[in-house]
């Protein structure tokens, strides 16, 4: 437990040191002042916006919890695993720098292992209870709660831990998360019903997931391949990606889509890709996608999704970023 008279000392002792910084950079010729989040030692819960000389900043970034940019807004945490999942977002004068999911590395750790968690069923052969493996949509989900108002257009995340992966088998058959960033209200998605037809869906329900998305509103090169699924609807998928042509699944980007209209954005990324991050063995990453010729809502529509791990916060990000501001056409 952190006391107050010990936050302020680190507090103090923090600042004592980035005020000796400035002149050293300035000696160098290094004086370039970039924005960064400054967290004492000890107090992972205590952000305070900053901008620092460039050339503190990694050692900085190596002694304390601090990171680079804006301080981000936090929603409230959901237990994964041994840790928690929280929704952020990080803005700089009005406009979105990320919006995204952050969570310790011990979420990773004591996830579950069924291969569903029972939420999305439908008792197909009527003997009053539904099969996990055969009667119900795979994966575990946790809806996540923005701070504030969210990122108009984007109002509210869900991720899902998929212990099996899911289908196709072969390609996306490996443990992962599916990480969605919904334009859809949560009431609208948690409509979408099961019943008999195709992926445990309601008929009517399944037709208005297939309905296509105007091509003026889908990006080139994703297309409907009858992924659907209740209480979430339909995924375009990437027919470019590695793992659809012969490649490894690692990480890849997918366009969700109800009732002709594009409904979520999702970064799904394997189990693996993350533990190599937290390991060292895989790079911090930043990919983009392609993007459609136009909106039905003005916004701010990312451009790239980024996964990342911190070593001096031990945790993982995963995020939207790029943002460009699009009007409705």
């Amino acid at each position: 437990m952190t006391t107050r008279s010990g936050l302020r000392t680190r507090i103090l002792c923090t600042a004592l040191i980035l005020a000796a910084v400035p002149a050293v950079a300035t000696a160098s010729g290094e004086d370039e002042r970039v924005q960064v989040c400054l967290v004492p030692s000890g107090a992972p819960t205590v952000e305070h916006p900053s901008r620092l000389p460039a050339a503190a900043v990694p050692a900085l970034l190596r002694t304390t919890p601090s990171y680079a940019g804006p301080c981000a807004a936090y929603g409230p945490a959901v237990r994964l695993g041994d840790g928690t999942l929280r929704a952020y977002t990080r803005q700089v004068a009005g406009r979105p720098v990320a919006v995204g999911v952050v969570f310790p590395a011990s979420a990773l750790r004591g996830l579950p292992t069924a291969v569903s968690d029972g939420r999305h069923c439908f008792d197909a052969d009527g003997d009053g209870r539904t099969d996990l493996h055969t009667e119900c949509s795979v994966g575990h989900e946790y809806a996540l709660e923005p701070p504030g108002a969210g990122q108009a257009p984007f109002v509210w995340d869900l991720v899902n831990w998929n212990p099996a992966g899911h289908n196709p088998q072969g390609v996306y058959d490996t443990p992962h998360f599916d990480f969605h960033f919904y334009l859809q209200p949560k009431s609208a998605r948690d409509a979408i019903r099961t019943g008999p037809c195709q992926s445990h869906m309601n008929c009517e329900d399944y037709a208005r997931a297939r309905r296509p998305v105007p091509a003026r509103y889908t990006a080139p090169g994703f297309a409907d391949l009858d992924a659907v699924e209740p209480a979430m609807g339909n995924h375009l998928l990437d027919t470019r990606s590695p793992e659809l042509n012969g490649g490894p699944f690692t990480h890849t980007w997918i366009y969700g889509a109800y009732d002709g209209e594009i409904t979520f954005y999702e970064a799904m990324v394997a189990k693996s890709w993350l533990e190599g991050q937290r390991d060292g063995r895989v790079e911090d990453t930043c990919t983009s996608f392609r993007q459609p010729r136009a909106w039905r809502e003005s916004g701010w529509y990312p451009t790239r999704y980024c996964t990342e791990y911190r070593e001096n916060r031990r945790e993982h990000v995963v995020s939207l970023e790029g943002f460009v501001f699009r009007e409705a056409s």
